[in-house]
């Protein structure tokens, strides 16, 4: 089906839906999901994503509620990198700390660049010494959502000067649509964890995860809400998340090596969408990532993006009942 467009405020909301009447609504206000809606195992479709009604609950909220991330998601710890023998000050918006980029991307417009017949694609140029990150930064996201109710991210950067990126999607979700995510079950195909120290900044350790209450690599009950780590991902399926009253189950797919599980812990109360009332633990992240802190972490995987080069990282999110 045709994607549709219609005006949101300042800002343009696009709704990729298929044939049996589920979708994904995007927008060009930071790139940012608002909504994927997608049945449960009687038919009834729901939006499984927490976000706001209007633009400016976006604007004005911190939490990063459905937002594309970047250049750097996550954590740089004291603000600062070394990049070819230079120090680089970037902006502290998380104590001493920077988060996402810092001023990051996540409310700016982004330019539509295409709308296809089951996508849409989302383009900014950050601009050199923006959040004091070096080099003219071009972003393309694209969104795409199927028939078979799965929303593919695929993102695309390219530079003028070496740069640390490390692009995500910070959707929350919660399967049954309300309560908390405590009893949702969930699988992570990771062998071992990022520990962090009393800022949430990994130590520089890889910890394995058996016999932790880290281990995921079975579904089990979510139960604790504390978790805010990075997993170190095997070959595979990243991550699995089940919700028995519903039915609904979400496979996440990537090629990243981490993935960040936020159980939503430090959540604020606030109002969101339809009248929705948040607080701690109400949805949960699962954002495919390169590793916290790596510009500062040289035993972590490599994040810089060379000049020329391209950077590529696909992640998918199926929505199945059973």
């Amino acid at each position: 089906m045709p994607v549709t467009g219609t005006q949101w405020g300042e800002y343009t909301l696009y709704t990729i839906k298929n044939s049996l009447g589920a979708y994904a609504a995007v927008s060009d206000l930071g790139a940012l999901v608002r909504s994927i809606v997608v049945p449960d195992r009687k038919g009834r479709l729901y939006d499984v994503t927490a976000g706001y009604d209007t633009p400016e609950e976006y604007l004005e909220n911190d939490g990063y509620f459905g937002a594309f991330v970047g250049r750097y998601a996550n954590r740089i710890a004291g603000a600062a990198f070394t990049l070819g023998g230079r120090e680089y000050r970037i902006t502290a918006n998380e104590g001493r700390n920077t988060l996402h980029g810092g001023v990051g991307l996540s409310h700016s417009r982004f330019e539509t660049l295409s709308v296809g017949e089951s996508s849409v694609t989302f383009g900014t140029s950050s601009p050199d010494g923006s959040d004091g990150f070096p080099g003219r930064l071009d972003i393309r996201v694209t969104y795409s959502f199927s028939e078979d109710n799965e929303l593919s991210i695929e993102y695309e950067a390219e530079t003028d000067a070496d740069t640390p990126v490390n692009l995500t999607n910070h959707s929350y979700f919660n399967l049954s649509g309300s309560g908390d995510i405590l009893s949702h079950e969930l699988m992570i195909n990771a062998l071992g964890y990022l520990p962090v120290d009393n800022e949430l900044i990994p130590t520089g350790e890889i910890r394995p995860v058996e016999g932790t209450e880290f281990d995921f690599r079975k579904m089990r009950e979510i139960k604790n809400g504390h978790y805010d780590h990075c997993f170190v991902l095997e070959d595979g399926v990243c991550a699995r998340l089940y919700d028995r009253v519903s039915g609904r189950e979400m496979t996440v797919a990537t090629d990243m090596p981490g993935v960040q599980f936020y159980a939503g812990g430090a959540t604020t109360r606030r109002r969101g969408k339809n009248g929705a009332v948040y607080g701690k633990n109400s949805a949960l992240c699962l954002e495919t990532q390169m590793f916290p802190d790596s510009p500062n972490r040289p035993e972590f995987p490599n994040t810089v993006l060379k000049a020329g080069e391209k950077y590529h990282s696909k992640t998918k999110y199926k929505f199945t009942v059973r």
